[in-house]
């Protein structure tokens, strides 16, 4: 039997890695996509995408080995259909109201967490607490601490709300399962030949030990590279051994590029450094080939998981990180290689720096390169890591080793794509064991008919009386259509067919209620026939007229 499926929110830019400014979230989108078109034990793909154009770049990520169906944005019957909707992100409260008029019960939603800090993704985890969410819906965490600060976030928040209320403390019905971003542990196979050719190519002798460092090159919002750069010159000193850095990634500007190798000249003169851009392939295959150890030192708020410490491990090298985030849920320390303790203040010392990014003083780029900067790794303990590997090629092959495995048992996409399918299996069983919310329109996005009902002077209802004005009312609709104006508004109208119907009716009968006309339309079109009637009206080819009665039906 086919495992679970589900209906993949896609939008391009989250799965794709040729963008100019290349993301974490990015390269995991990608690497998903690809991992569960290989892996998922289902008949058929399903996008949930806005164009023909989106859903397009869907079949090409997928490939065409299965077919793929494509669910328009807003269907909701389709969604129904396919049962779960997977979101590549946590924003899951608007889908959570536009499910709602059909039920709470009628699909579910699964949604994931990449960075965390920003204000619209906190913003999107309060909505959590007043969306109408349900057990059979997840967020999942990449992490354990991921998962710890959503829940903090949440407790805080629902205890605000409460107070505000003077209600019962309010807390998140979904669930928040933990489960890791993934590789594909076979694309990370390293020759000797690509190893030879990119140290040979970049001056990296063979008695040298290259130390890699790859991601995001930004020291205001990735990793700060001075305790990278003062371990390795200590170790440099302290081991007599040839020492190279390679930073595998690219810089935002030109600002942050000068103070990365400027830094380098300064803090670890000792220590040969290379550059390369690791969103081209193969500079990036050639840096994992000629690496003996990775090393990552995060310490910055918007890094939730780390996937580069998962590819180190991939392609069997050691990995010395701080002990920071997800980075403590991959590396496994003296096992898979060494995590060195991090710090930052405690809580109620940055209230200033939540305030000003509140206030728009400081940027989300600012608050958190302002909350790194007082963020502390251990350079002596990374010291002493570097220490230990440098001198002893059977503990880096040891560590590798352990690494790569643990690697293919754990993170590998075969591994990930079925955690996925029976997180989705598992809740939908429990939407079909639970009865679900009976459907009702999000409260703020209501009807514009029934938020805005004071507005007119009466409003159409079954009785209103419906008189033709035109003489030839086929002929007037045609006339009035043909104006840019008053035809963008069609497509939610009857139909044509349907409106020649109507209009055949108009012309027989000259005088009719509202009631009448639409009750030969099915019950899911008499909406829209109403909202003809107000269009035929504003053209002047029907004269409404209020019923007797309330001025407001």
């Amino acid at each position: 039997m086919p495992g679970a499926n589900a209906a993949i929110f896609y939008q391009h830019e989250a799965f794709s890695t040729t963008l100019p400014k290349l993301m974490g979230r990015n390269a995991a989108g990608a690497g998903f996509l690809s991992g569960f078109a290989r892996h998922a034990d289902v008949e058929r793909f399903v996008a949930y995408a806005r164009t023909q154009q989106e859903f397009e770049h869907f079949q090409a990520a997928v490939g065409r080995e299965k077919p793929a169906e494509w669910v328009a944005h807003g269907d909701v019957p389709a969604l129904t259909r396919a049962g779960t909707l997977f979101v590549y992100s946590p924003g899951l409260a608007d889908l959570g109201w536009l499910r709602s008029p059909a039920g709470s019960g009628a699909f579910g939603l699964v949604g994931l967490t990449h960075t965390i800090s920003s204000d619209r993704v906190m913003e999107d985890f309060g909505r959590l607490l007043t969306a109408p969410l349900e057990p059979w819906d997840a967020l999942i965490c990449t992490s354990q601490t991921v998962k710890a600060v959503v829940e903090g976030v949440l407790e805080r928040w629902g205890e605000f709300l409460a107070a505000r209320l003077e209600a019962k403390a309010v807390a998140p019905r979904l669930q928040l399962p933990v489960i890791p971003l993934g590789v594909d542990c076979d694309s990370f196979a390293v020759s000797p030949a690509a190893r030879a050719e990119f140290r040979a190519q970049h001056g990296i002798g063979a008695e040298e030990v290259a130390f890699l460092f790859l991601g995001r090159l930004s020291f205001h919002a990735k990793a700060h590279p001075l305790p990278m750069y003062l371990a390795l010159e200590a170790a440099a000193k302290r081991t007599g051994k040839p020492l190279a850095l390679i930073l595998a990634g690219y810089f935002f500007n030109e600002a942050i590029r000068g103070s990365f190798l400027d830094g380098a000249r300064r803090f670890c003169p000792s220590v040969r450094l290379v550059h390369v851009d690791a969103r081209n392939p193969a500079e990036r295959a050639g840096a994992w080939a000629a690496a003996d150890v990775f090393t990552s030192f995060s310490d910055n708020i918007q890094e939730s998981f780390g996937l580069a410490p998962v590819e180190a491990m991939a392609a069997g090298l050691p990995a010395v990180v701080s002990d920071w985030d997800g980075y403590r849920d991959t590396v496994l320390d003296g096992e898979t290689g060494f995590c060195v303790p991090s710090a930052m203040p405690r809580a109620g010392n940055g209230f200033e720096l939540a305030q000003r990014y509140l206030a728009g003083a400081d940027t989300y780029d600012h608050y958190i390169g302002q909350a790194g900067q007082s963020t502390a790794i251990d350079v002596g303990a990374a010291t002493e890591a570097y220490v230990a590997l440098i001198g002893d090629p059977a503990l880096r092959r040891r560590l590798g080793d352990a690494g790569r495995e643990r690697a293919r048992r754990y993170f590998d996409w075969a591994v990930i794509v079925r955690r996925y399918q029976d997180l989705w299996r598992e809740l939908a069983d429990a939407r079909r064991r639970a009865p679900g919310a009976p459907g009702r329109p999000y409260p703020l996005r209501d009807d514009p008919f029934r938020t805005f009902a004071p507005f007119p002077s009466f409003t159409i209802g079954p009785a209103t009386r419906v008189e033709t004005v035109a003489v030839d009312p086929a002929a007037e609709v045609r006339r009035i259509a043909a104006s840019g104006m008053n035809s963008f508004g069609l497509p939610l109208l009857l139909t044509r067919e349907e409106m020649d119907r109507l209009v055949q009716a108009l012309a027989r009968r000259k005088v009719a209620t509202a009631g009448d006309l639409v009750g030969g339309f099915p019950a899911a079109r008499q909406a829209a026939a109403i909202r003809t009637l107000g269009w035929l009206a504003k053209g002047n080819i029907v004269r409404l007229v209020r019923a007797e009665g309330p001025a407001r039906l």
